[in-house]
């Protein structure tokens, strides 16, 4: 009878831990649905669906779990820098328990998180946007820096390409000559008040042979004062030069170095009571600028510093140069020559001991040149 007994009071006790333990697994394991909705709702960022389960939750004697599991998976977007939903799903929380002080003061920390966190986002939009503004203007710069050296042409659907270097050419050569039917010479030498205005003839020659990397050429000339129209002093003024000349790179093809030699004589008609420099002869180095296009016509320059000006050569010389500036207009065009009017300037200038001369030209001149295509 003892031991009936106390298998009795065993199955009792073994029934009693059972019936006890269910309802707790049963609450387990719908908590463990509620979060695993709660997990999606979050995951997709779906604050309807977040509404959804809290509020159909809200009765419920286990809520504070929910609420609670709720708020965890808030502070871990905040942690992660995600504050729009993190504000909103905190709003939900709110909503649906008003009492929830947690939800109340985490919502003020949230928001002034949120402030910054747009603050720094517009900052760096207007960064982007200045740094996208620049490379647009550094792109149009570029693009436009490539049309002067490019010709471009459209294909089929529109685009532009570059097909040709502007200054590419069939012809590696380029010469240009002109005869000056007018050189109109104004004289002026300071020391004795000395004023002449005459007339002369002259020539000029351009040649430039262009390399991949150097361009090399020379300009020669020469001319012959020989008219007085004021202040006779019964001398003729001849002059001559032949300057080498080197370029480099693109650039050369434009600015180019020259050294040579310029003869300036002054040949007496009579006695020689010319108060003018004598004969004049010197090496010369310089800087000229090859023919470039300015408007409808083509401007070409250059200026010399003449050595023979130093006191060893001529000992009541100080300083002597020269220079020239020439504009030339086509007024006729062939397949293989231009013909061009000219317009330009001549100058001389003397440093003396003494005074100053100086001798000023206007030119007139017809020329022609080679077309390098």
């Amino acid at each position: 009878m003892a031991f009936k007994k106390k298998l009795s009071v065993l199955i009792s006790l073994i029934c009693v831990s059972l019936f006890t333990a269910l309802p707790l697994f049963a609450v387990d394991q719908y908590i463990i649905v509620i979060y695993r909705q709660l997990d999606e709702a979050f995951s997709e960022k779906n604050e309807k669906e977040l509404n959804s389960v809290l509020e159909t939750n809200a009765e419920d004697t286990n809520y504070y779990l929910i609420e609670n599991y709720t708020m965890k998976k808030i502070r871990r977007l905040v942690v992660d820098e995600e504050y729009a939903f993190a504000m909103q799903a905190n709003l939900i929380v709110i909503d649906n328990n008003l009492d929830n002080m947690d939800a109340v003061e985490l919502y003020s920390t949230i928001a002034n998180a949120l402030e910054k966190q747009k603050e720094q986002e517009r900052i760096q939009a207007e960064k982007d946007a200045a740094a996208y503004a620049k490379y647009v203007a550094e792109k149009q710069k570029h693009k436009t820096e490539v049309g002067k050296l490019y010709n471009t042409s459209l294909t089929s659907d529109g685009k532009e390409v570059y097909v040709a270097s502007k200054d590419e050419k069939f012809t590696a050569t380029n010469w240009c000559f002109k005869f000056n039917i007018a050189e109109l010479m104004m004289l002026n030498e300071s020391a004795h008040s000395y004023d002449s205005v005459r007339y002369g003839i002259g020539g000029d020659f351009k040649y430039d042979y262009t390399f991949d990397k150097v361009s090399v050429g020379f300009d020669a000339g020469l001319n012959f004062i020989m008219l007085p129209f004021t202040n006779s002093d019964n001398t003729m003024l001849p002059g001559a030069y032949i300057q080498p000349k080197i370029g480099f790179g693109s650039f050369g093809r434009t600015l180019m170095f020259r050294i040579g030699f310029v003869a300036l004589m002054n040949m007496h008609m009579q006695e020689n009571k010319s108060v003018l420099q004598d004969t004049f002869l010197t090496p010369s180095f310089g800087i000229c600028l090859n023919p470039v296009e300015i408007g409808p016509g083509k401007l070409s320059a250059g200026v010399d510093y003449y050595l023979s000006s130093l006191k060893a050569v001529y000992p009541n010389m100080v300083f002597a140069m020269g220079g020239d500036l020439n504009y030339a207009v086509p007024i006729a065009k062939m397949e293989k020559l231009a013909v061009n009017f000219n317009i330009g300037l001549k100058e001389t200038l003397f440093i003396k001991d003494s005074g100053i001369e100086n001798r000023a030209s206007v030119v007139l001149a017809i020329g022609a040149e080679n077309v390098a295509k």
